[in-house]
């Protein structure tokens, strides 16, 4: 089983998914810095096949995107694409997160129906790693190991 090391972590930019204790379902871009919890570095196998699932997914979901948490834009084309692969992880069903500054992360976009665990696919429920954290619209890194 092929593992992620730190090099093949630096070198990609990696959308990783979650559930919440809750069972809701979660996406995460690294920018190619941030946390991915040791189950999910584990197997690029299991990683990708989660990776195929939820890219296989129709959207169509109502998206609230999270003003707050968004960085500064110069223009409105530059927020558009920024905002595009969020909207449309949370237009699958998922919370979807970006890394922050602290290497934690924070909520870009919200669905209005979340897609939870329960409703997945067995195998693909078993390829989910369930983070010991409820719901929040920003993740410290410490609260993920």
């Amino acid at each position: 089983m092929m593992e992620m090391d730190d090099e093949f972590l630096e070198v990609n930019d990696l959308d990783w998914f979650a559930s919440f204790q809750d069972g809701m379902l979660a996406h995460f871009a690294t920018g190619g810095r941030g946390y991915i919890p040791v189950q999910i570095r584990e197997s690029i196998a299991a990683y990708e096949k989660s990776l195929d699932y939820f890219l296989s997914v129709e959207g169509g979901v109502g998206v609230l995107v999270i003003e707050e948490n968004l960085p500064k834009f110069n223009s409105a084309l530059q927020r558009e694409r920024y905002l595009k692969s969020f909207i449309a992880m949370a237009g699958r069903g998922l919370f979807s997160y970006d890394v922050n500054q602290l290497g934690g992360y924070s909520l870009i976009a919200r669905p209005q129906a979340g897609l939870r665990l329960c409703e997945l696919p067995g195998d693909i429920r078993g390829v989910i790693h369930v983070l010991s954290l409820r719901f929040s619209s920003r993740i410290d890194v410490s609260s993920m190991i």
